[in-house]
């Protein structure tokens, strides 16, 4: 039967009915679209019901809901890497502003596999698992952020910033601006200077960039502090006057005197937050021993390169092995077994423990739970020399792990054995 298409039969639609099986076999899209300032956690919600009373089962839902989710944001798919990133208060606060802002967040790490606390970020933030990746390399990181389409990726790997697309890596990283007014006036100076009289032959746009962070006192990352420590191999041009050379007036543009030496003990600050010295008259350096889930990179000529994770019950053996053991005074320099050392003991060791009510050591508090905290007292003067200048920036655990020649995954499992069969001796 063909219908009329003459406009002036009595042909005319009434009504249009909702119905449960539509004769044309076409059910209609419900369009849930989500509303300005509306959270994700709140939108998948309302959208699942939506969609589940339009005859789709709860899975069905999810994954509609959450692609209407992510195709309404498209243009902000923001990614971050976890270790020294996300699992920081700091990355923890950035990560609650982009998704109060409207974007789709996932966490891309290197990691060989997700852990648990990597979940538990997702979960308190309402992120899927499905958005949540170990790479295991960070090749592999790079590739699945661009696969993924991340328009912007938070990472404190200055490597893996520079090997991504321009505008899609973002440093992570803690910054400074203490340094002292005398450098940022050496700044100032330098640049009035340029300002009357231009810059010449002096200086590439790298050393005018400087001038004007320090001349602001902009915040300056490690990266940054450590350039600016490197500018003391120019300091033999230093004193010769603006109108006669480039190297006073570079040197100044560098901050100067000032500048470079708050670099050089920035830098051994920064570095030395393995652990802090606590108390100097009575010589006491605390600090975390080891940590649980953080890859602990190892290379040997039958496996080649690998890392190994310690959990928290694993840790928790070692250290009651440390006492049993009376492995206290057992202090060697940069892991060589000729250069043990007298006069340094290890007389306090905890493992933060939330059920019990343990608390990290102050200043730790984002470290994950079950994390190893000890505190040194050091009587050898040249040792407690090297702590104050640099020279020995944190703690490490030393153990002896046996292997066979065996895959990757079995070897690492052998070292892990072995550290737990010594644990129960």
């Amino acid at each position: 039967m063909v219908i009329s298409d003459d406009m002036n039969s009595d042909l005319e639609v009434d009504f249009i009915a909702l119905v449960d099986r539509p004769a044309i076999q076409k059910n209609f899209q419900a369009f849930v679209e989500p509303k300005t300032g509306e959270h994700e956690k709140d939108f998948i919600p309302r959208c699942v019901s939506y969609v589940v009373g339009e005859g789709k089962d709860s899975s069905q839902a999810t994954a509609i809901c959450y692609s209407i989710w992510e195709q309404h944001f498209a243009a902000d798919k923001i990614s971050f890497d976890w270790d020294e990133t996300l699992s920081t208060p700091r990355g923890e606060e950035l990560l609650k502003r982009r998704i109060s802002e409207g974007a789709t967040c996932y966490i891309i790490s290197a990691r060989g596999k997700v852990t648990q606390s990597m979940f538990d970020m997702a979960d308190k933030y309402g992120i899927p698992h499905s958005r949540v990746y170990a790479t295991g390399s960070n090749k592999a990181k790079e590739e699945k952020i661009l696969s993924l389409g991340i328009t912007k990726h938070y990472d404190n790997n200055e490597d893996v910033i520079n090997d991504l697309p321009d505008g899609i890596g973002l440093q992570f990283a803690e910054t400074y601006n203490d340094y002292p007014e005398a450098a940022v006036n050496n700044a100032k100076r330098a640049l009035k200077w340029a300002d009357e009289h231009g810059w010449g032959d002096c200086g590439e746009a790298t050393g005018k960039t400087r001038a004007n962070q320090i001349a602001n006192r902009e915040n300056l990352s490690r990266d940054t502090i450590a350039r600016i420590s490197g500018f003391r191999r120019h300091q033999q041009n230093k004193d010769v006057p603006y109108s006669e050379g480039c190297g006073g007036l570079m040197w100044d543009a560098w901050g100067g005197e000032a500048m470079i030496d708050w670099a050089e003990r920035k830098l051994k600050q920064i570095d030395r937050k393995n652990f802090v010295i606590q108390d100097e008259d009575k010589r006491i350096i605390s600090g975390p021993l080891m940590i649980p889930d953080q890859p602990i990179y190892r290379k040997d000529d039958v496996i080649g390169e690998y890392n190994v994770i310690f959990s928290k019950d694993t840790i928790k053996q070692i250290a009651i092995k440390l006492a049993k053991r009376k492995y206290q005074n057992n202090v060697n320099l940069m892991h060589d077994p000729n250069s043990k050392v007298d006069g340094v003991t290890l007389f306090e060791v905890f493992q933060s423990d939330k059920e019990r009510g343990i608390q990290p050591m102050r200043g730790y508090e984002d470290l994950p739970d079950g994390t190893l905290f000890g505190s040194m007292y050091v009587e050898n003067p040249a040792v407690w020399q090297g702590v104050k200048d640099g020279t020995f920036k944190g703690f490490s655990v030393e153990g002896s792990f046996g292997y066979k020649p065996k895959s990757k995954e079995e070897a690492m499992m052998e070292e892990i054995i072995a550290i737990l069969n010594e644990t129960t001796e």
